[in-house]
């Protein structure tokens, strides 16, 4: 389960952040805006990216890259993929990886999608 991660990071003033936000804070995690500041790019420790059949804007796939180089732990999620699959495996990565510091990326096309819904209804964490 995710029970040892601290806090999730979101880009503050994209929609993803936006339709997610309120919901990670009602679980009670704690959120906290990602300002790609050398302390914070030093302490998240895991990143998971939502996207669309492997669809990433230039933004989410510039942070892809910068964490892959710093060998972040990192998990893709295909919000069009079974939801089932989806949700075994995060919890497989976090149950591994032990992540405390974790930064949630995803698209801008993601923000209204009827399976981010179905995503946040069923992550049992």
């Amino acid at each position: 389960m995710a029970l040892h991660i601290q806090t999730i990071y979101l880009e503050e003033k994209t929609a993803f952040a936006h339709n997610i936000s309120a919901w990670l804070v009602s679980k009670g995690f704690d959120v906290i805006a990602y300002d790609e500041s050398n302390e914070q790019n030093e302490i998240i420790d895991a990143v998971v990216l939502f996207h669309e059949n492997h669809n990433f804007d230039k933004r989410v796939a510039e942070l892809r890259d910068h964490f892959d180089k710093m060998q972040v732990a990192m998990h893709k999620i295909d919000i069009t993929g079974t939801m089932n699959v989806a949700l075994s495996h995060l919890s497989l990565f976090f149950d591994r990886t032990k992540c405390k510091n974790v930064l949630f990326l995803g698209s801008e096309n993601l923000k209204d999608h009827p399976k981010l819904e179905v995503f946040k209804e069923k992550w049992d964490f």
